[in-house]
């Protein structure tokens, strides 16, 4: 994006969308048609997916959510329902109404996760290859566990597994990056030994996990774009924070270095 106020200032430039790196992920919620609207009029160049949170999708009008869809593909943001929608659905057993439905919704991309529920890496594979190869989808996988702490052969093996099946990114659930509220920084540096950066997605906390504050979320950031640099994909950004995040990623927030 040029802003021609600023077009004598040496200012880091991004890949333009769409991107397969520096992805960033926002967590809707709360955003009404005309909320939506003004907010990626004014930072949509930074925004590269939008997550309805979990099954929120099943409480919207279903105009309305078409609305939403079709507002985010007209600012290029690819739109998708939360994993833990997949997860109830899954336990219910009405997977393929639950594809149906997400298609003719609008939505082009699913997330395939197991935070809640327990699923065996073969029936994790085969829901990832049932939603891109039958219907169509682009596939997130998601790793990792809100109940308890993973082994870290778990994760990779469960990240690898995701990709080999056709996932095209894997979310990394943050609740597994955190102990009590301590960032446990040795496991993440040990997963990015193993797994390539580009393939995944890191998620923000949120509110839900125990211990963690406001400075804890914003602490995560800046260590993901230090240690992994500008084009770390992250996710679960609050709108509000999505223009301070690629600031951030430009040199040109708070923690900006001289």
């Amino acid at each position: 994006m040029i802003n021609k106020f600023f077009s004598n200032i040496p200012i880091k430039v991004r890949e333009e969308k769409p991107r397969e790196s520096g992805l960033t992920v926002i967590i809707d919620e709360k955003l009404g048609l005309k909320a939506q609207e003004d907010f990626l009029n004014l930072a949509g160049n930074y925004v590269d997916l939008a997550k309805i949170a979990t099954g929120v999708s099943s409480l919207i009008d279903a105009e309305i959510l078409r609305g939403k869809i079709s507002l985010y593909e007209k600012y290029e943001v690819d739109c998708f329902p939360g994993g833990q929608f997949l997860e109830y659905v899954v336990a219910k057993d009405r997977v393929r109404e639950y594809f149906s439905d997400v298609l003719n919704a609008g939505f082009k991309v699913v997330e395939v996760s197991d935070n809640l529920i327990d699923l065996s890496p073969q029936v994790k594979g085969d829901l990832i290859k049932l939603a891109s190869q039958e219907y169509g989808f682009k596939v997130l996988g998601e790793t990792g566990s809100k109940k308890v702490s993973s082994s870290l052969k778990t994760l990779i093996d469960d990240i690898k597994a995701c990709l080999n099946a056709g996932a095209w990114k894997v979310m990394f659930e943050a609740a597994e990056l955190f102990d009590n509220g301590r960032f446990k920084e040795e496991m993440a540096k040990s997963l990015l030994q193993e797994v390539g950066v580009k393939d995944l997605i890191f998620e923000l906390p949120g509110y839900w996990i125990s211990g963690i504050t406001i400075s804890d979320i914003f602490s995560l950031q800046i260590w993901l774009i230090d240690h992994l640099g500008s084009n770390v994909n992250i996710a679960n950004v609050d709108d509000v924070h999505v223009l301070s995040l690629e600031a951030e990623r430009l040199n040109l927030g708070a923690r900006m270095k001289f």
